[in-house]
């Protein structure tokens, strides 16, 4: 449309209406609210006699259909905002309970401008493309609150006649039906909707619907070029302003949040990546914002300065998501670029490849751990930091502000903070734990190999450990008093989703070694977050399911335990942990089935323990054990033990099936069932890593 103006313009004759226009890509969704109005005929004085005649519109029937659509849209939404004092009271629940999570919103700005809902200067509908999208997100943002109220402020709520679980079903229904008419007005805030609708869906057991809600928002957001950077200064000429920096911050808090939770879909649960990052340059969050002559960082690569703000832990998790997204690529092959796709699986044949790129991948995030600033380092904080005695403490305290509450959230994200980063190891670390290294001796014939050598500071058994350090260090969240308040956020499904995998790893870990030197501390592990999830059950869906996944595991790693034991006809061998180290991981793999010449597996035995690990060791060793022994010796071959684990979760797995309670006459929303696992959509999170299509080539 660019060019039609200009072409336009050089004779001097105005552009066409857009009635003319609206169906050629390029034209501004906001002129349909002034060119369209709906009437069909329009009264026009004939410049020959003077008569008044009728004049038929020249607007086609769809759009005035479309014109319609969004005026009942608006309508309709209108019609449900809840009552003033009661919209103010959610208002406040967001920012004290989702905000500091999200930050996809100028806090101040957005306060300002809801009251303006109820008392506008002129009627509601005679701007579409403005009040379509700030409407549908305000009531998204009730619709959230709603959902994380307490009983003070349910009480609070039914003074003003407000069924809380009632209005909020109204909402999201709404929401649902008229999302083509949000997405249609194309502006930030419907990105914005699209963002909180597919988070609430994610965190609230309809992965399903949450991923395609996102995918529309990251369309609007590439339209918008909210990706771009050029386009933003494009955009925004006279950056040097207070109000362009902060559309400016705007629009990169909707892209970021796009991103993010992108990302955070394919991770977990395996749905391809749908940004490209060369496609992107935009820059990151500025955790400066609010300082005047505060400096935006241009990259991730430069490292962010000054004191530590809420908006810091907005940047971090950002640049994890990128950290994240690039292991997805290079160790899952979860990508959208097909000539990539096929290169990277030639590559995982090689698992020398893989220990490269898990090595890279594992250098960064230690960088970034490092990177932390102190106020939200979960290390540093302890039981004498909480702010609030009880979740009644925290829903008396509504539209929370100063000292205590800034400090009651600087610990809830430092809390997701080091659950984001645990989990990511574990991510990263979990490729190799299907490999072992055996080594052919030239002496012998093909086919007789020596695992004990190669094992030998193997980075194999280095992951493994890192993977159990991380599972057991996310665990011991438990002692910490912040677990009873995160309830009352919506941080809770998030500490769920982590801790179910966790849960698993641990479990899977314990299944490979039942009787083994780190059984006992995984066991114990496991124990803390099966609490943790005992005590979000009642306000998330995934720790409910989640924890009754995790007490199946259990049962069965108890019941292998249980069976090695009783098995008297095999003698255990004795390990024994070693803290040095330099010393390598000595091996008892030698129980494990030989190999014929061809890799196949040929008589399946094993012992009560794999290996002595290397303990005490934050991060992980990588020693290749091709610097000791000639690569042309070395053989990798899968892991039978772990093979066997991953089996025997994919029974628990198989054997799940959620019921809905038969004593209860209320209606059910099914959608927010796990499917059964024959189901295209992979609804349990973040076991498909555990695949069996993800053990080696």
């Amino acid at each position: 449309m660019a060019l039609v103006n200009g072409a336009f313009h050089l004779h001097n004759a105005a552009t066409p209406g857009t009635f003319a226009t609206n169906a050629i890509p390029g034209t501004r969704l906001g002129d349909l609210g002034s060119d369209v109005s709906g009437e069909e005929k329009t009264p026009t004085r004939n410049p020959g006699n003077g008569s008044v005649t009728r004049a038929v519109s020249r607007v086609p029937p769809v759009m005035q259909a479309l014109s319609y659509s969004s005026q009942s849209a608006i309508t309709e939404l209108v019609s449900i905002l809840p009552a003033y004092e009661a919209a103010g009271l959610l208002v406040d629940t967001y920012f004290d309970r989702v905000h500091w999570f999200m930050l996809i919103f100028h806090q101040d700005d957005f306060r300002r401008r809801w009251p303006k809902l109820y008392h506008p200067p002129e009627p509601p509908a005679s701007n579409i493309r403005c009040d379509l999208g700030f409407i549908s997100t305000f009531l998204m943002v009730n619709a959230i609150g709603l959902q994380y109220i307490g009983n003070h402020r349910k009480g609070l709520l039914s003074t003003y006649s407000v069924n809380a679980e009632d209005l909020r079903e109204r909402i999201l229904s709404v929401i649902r039906t008229r999302m083509l008419d949000i997405i249609s007005v194309g502006s930030l805030e419907a990105v914005q909707v699209c963002v909180l609708l597919g988070t609430y869906y994610l965190y609230h057991g309809a992965p399903r619907l949450a991923w395609p809600v996102c995918g529309c928002g990251l369309r609007i957001a590439q339209a918008l070029g909210i990706h771009r950077k050029a386009l933003t200064r494009a955009l925004h000429s006279h950056s040097g302003s207070k109000s362009s920096r902060k559309e400016k911050e705007l629009r990169k808090r909707g892209w970021w949040a796009i991103y993010d939770i992108e990302t955070f879909c394919s991770m977990t649960y395996g749905y391809p990546l749908s940004v490209r990052d060369s496609d992107c340059d935009v820059e990151p969050l500025d955790p400066t914002f609010k300082f005047p002559g505060g400096q935006s960082p241009s990259s991730f690569e430069e490292p962010i300065t000054g004191e530590a703000t809420l908006l810091s832990y907005k940047y971090l998790m950002s640049k994890l998501s990128v950290i994240t997204k690039d292991a997805l690529a290079e160790l899952y092959n979860i990508r959208l670029d097909s000539a990539d796709g096929a290169r990277l699986h030639c590559l995982a044949s090689d698992p020398r490849h893989v220990i490269e790129m898990v090595q890279q991948i594992d250098a960064r995030l230690r960088h970034w751990q490092a990177e932390i600033p102190s106020k939200l380092l979960w290390e540093n904080k302890t039981s004498d930091d909480i702010s609030y005695s009880s979740p009644l403490e925290v829903d008396r305290d509504i539209g929370a502000s100063g000292p205590a509450f800034e400090n009651h959230i600087y610990h809830l994200q430092a809390l997701t903070l080091k659950l984001a980063y645990e989990n990511a190891r574990i991510l990263v670390h979990r490729p190799l734990l299907s490999y072992k290294v055996v080594t052919q001796s030239s002496t012998s014939q093909a086919g007789n190999f020596n695992e004990s050598a190669a094992n030998h500071s193997s980075p194999f058994q280095s992951s493994l450990q890192t993977c159990r350090a991380a599972a057991i260090s996310m665990s011991e969240i438990a002692s910490n008093p912040i677990v009873d308040l995160i309830s009352e956020t919506y941080a809770a499904a998030f500490v769920s989703i982590h801790t179910f995998t966790a849960g698993v790893t641990l479990g899977i870990l314990s299944s490979i070694d039942p009787l083994g030197p780190h059984s006992r501390d995984a066991k114990l592990g496991l124990h803390r977050l099966l609490g943790i999830l005992e005590k979000l059950k009642g306000q998330s869906i995934l720790a409910a399911q989640s924890l009754e996944i995790l007490q199946r595991l259990t049962k069965l790693v108890m019941e292998k335990e249980l069976n090695v034991m009783l098995d008297v006809s095999k003698p255990l061998q004795s390990s024994k942990p070693t803290t040095n180290r330099s010393t390598a991981a000595t091996n008892s793999l030698s129980d494990y089935p030989q190999l014929s010449k061809n890799g196949s597996e040929a008589h399946v035995s094993r012992s009560a323990s794999d290996v002595d690990e290397q303990v005490d060791i934050p991060v992980a060793d990588y020693n290749n054990s091709s610097d000791m022994i000639g690569e042309s010796a070395l053989r990798y071959i899968e892991d039978p033990a772990v093979s066997e684990a991953i089996y025997d979760f994919d029974q628990v797995l198989s054997t799940y099936a959620p019921q809905l309670p038969l004593n209860s006459g209320e209606p059910h929303d099914t959608s927010f069932l796990w499917p059964s696992i024959d189901d295209g959509f992979s609804m349990l999170e973040q076991t498909w890593i555990w695949g069996f299509e993800n053990a080696p080539p």
